[in-house]
């Protein structure tokens, strides 16, 4: 049974999911960026490219979103004869549409676009233009899913299609009928809204911190909700009764929970396993690497058996680690090797018994020829890192510097070009380290470079966390020495 931990009575709402003393999830809405997969848009047409069989759609976000051909509505809706038309034949540039995001925007990239608009609710997800019928697999009876297929081709009209969630089993088809009729009735508000508005508007705000993670939990699989903000706790209670409970504490709600720490873990490299081996996880723009390391780990029978058991510990908790970092897209695990392709199947079902509880599809798509596993996660919104962290200004988000020796060669080469200049003296600014290097043991490095240059050098120290330099002046030697002995 899972706790949820709910601390929004400051600026940044957070909300955790905890089970068994361990966070799964975690939700961070900060207000200089709100998420806005789910939230419906009325936007206009700026471009439409039959080459890429794509359009951009001007949203109002300051970055044109991406719909492709398929996931236009008038696509979608057309007979067959015409799926094979361009897409100049469903849509045009300036055109208006009702669109939704369904894949938030990068630095370099805007949000992915549908035109097929979706409302999730706690028991279906309610499509005004899918024109299907869906049961969850989850659903165990046949009989059972049968009877909700039949109550999908019942109550959908014209287009409608229908998503039955898992939370319908055995419920009264009375009851999910409402949950669809409010979800219709939100539908139709939304058209009617949108010819009061110009393009681009947004329509529909998908994203309440608070009532997405509800959406997103069975309420049987809830065993308590802790809030720390008294008005939302009363909407809450209201709603949900005796499982919800307010937060009273004058400590923070995460620190009390241990949360806070479990955040500080969730940013770092490393990653300790239980057993003392480690996972290193390095993320970039393009894909996200994991390393598997035995650490402290020895094992206790022969070779074979400590990596595999490291391999076990390590694939449960890659698949942690992805839900709880939100990591998507392209990930590849450098697993410790293995000999025996057993060994490689057990750890791959390892990972995939963690990973059928994330909401977020991960399709494992097993070991290349060099041994590394590959597998994606469906991306629906950035990463943990990508929302509290941001790019190292020193280090412009390499993670590595030039070391004092590079700036002190390249400051060398510079000085050499001054060679023949008519001044007697230059006055360089630099780092302790990277004049240390320019100097050389007991000054000789910078004598042979007055000697060779025919010109004085005088170095003095600036603090920096990266090692870099500035030539400040050129000139006479008693203008040089003048302007250092003001400065002091």
């Amino acid at each position: 049974m899972k706790t949820i931990i709910i601390n929004v009575k400051t600026s940044e709402k957070r909300v955790a999911v905890v089970e068994d003393h361990k966070v799964l999830e975690l939700n961070i809405q900060q207000p200089t960026h709100k998420e806005i997969v789910g939230n419906v848009y009325k936007g206009r047409v700026i471009d439409v490219l039959p080459g890429m069989q794509a359009a951009f759609v001007d949203i109002g976000i300051g970055r044109n979103g991406y719909i492709g051909r398929e996931q236009l509505a008038s696509y979608h809706l057309s007979p067959q004869s015409e799926k094979d038309k361009s897409i100049a034949h469903f849509i045009r540039q300036g055109e208006e549409i009702i669109v939704q995001v369904t894949k938030e925007g990068t630095e370099r990239k805007g949000p992915k676009l549908t035109g097929l608009i979706e409302f999730p609710g706690t028991s279906l997800v309610y499509s005004p233009f899918g024109n299907y019928v869906a049961v969850s697999r989850k659903m165990k009876e046949e009989q059972e899913r049968e009877r909700w297929r039949n109550f999908g081709k019942t109550h959908l009209e014209n287009s409608e299609g229908l998503i039955i969630r898992t939370a319908c089993e055995n419920k009264d088809e009375s009851i999910i009928l409402n949950e669809l009729e409010f979800q219709r009735s939100r539908f139709n508000s939304l058209i009617e809204k949108q010819k009061q508005l110009k393009p681009p508007s947004l329509l529909f705000d998908a994203n309440n911190l608070v009532a997405k993670i509800l959406l997103d939990h069975q309420l049987e699989h809830i065993k308590e909700i802790v809030i720390d903000d008294a008005q939302e706790y009363k909407q809450i209670k209201a709603l949900l009764g005796e499982k919800v409970s307010f937060f009273r504490g004058k400590e923070n709600i995460f620190s009390s929970y241990g949360i806070e720490r479990e955040i500080e873990k969730a940013l770092k490299h490393i990653v300790w396993l239980d057993n003392g081996a480690y996972l290193l996880i390095e993320q970039t723009e393009a894909l996200t690497i994991i390393d598997v390391n035995t650490g402290k780990f020895q094992g206790k029978e022969n070779l074979r058996d400590t990596v595999f058991k490291t391999n076990i510990a390590a694939a449960k908790e890659i698949a942690s680690q992805l839900r709880l970092r939100d990591i998507s897209g392209i990930v590849l695990v450098d697993f410790i090797d293995m000999k025996h392709n057993d060994d490689r199947q057990k750890v791959i079902q390892a990972l995939r018994s963690v990973a059928k509880e994330d909401r977020n599809r991960i399709t494992i798509h097993g070991f290349t020829s060099l041994g590394i596993l590959e597998l994606t996660r469906k991306k629906t919104r950035q990463d943990l890192s990508g929302i509290l962290q941001t790019c190292c200004p020193t280090c412009s988000g390499t993670g590595r510097v030039d070391s004092a020796e590079t700036i002190a060669f390249k400051l060398e080469r510079e000085l050499w070009e001054y060679k023949g200049m008519d001044h007697d003296a230059i006055w360089v600014e630099t780092t302790a380290e990277v004049k240390q290097v320019l100097l050389g043991e007991n000054m000789n490095h910078k004598k042979r470079l007055e000697e060779a240059l025919s010109f004085r050098i005088y170095v003095t120290e600036i603090a920096s966390p990266r090692h870099n330099y500035l030539i400040r002046h050129t000139g006479s030697i008693d203008e040089v020495e003048g302007r250092l002995n003001n400065q002091s």
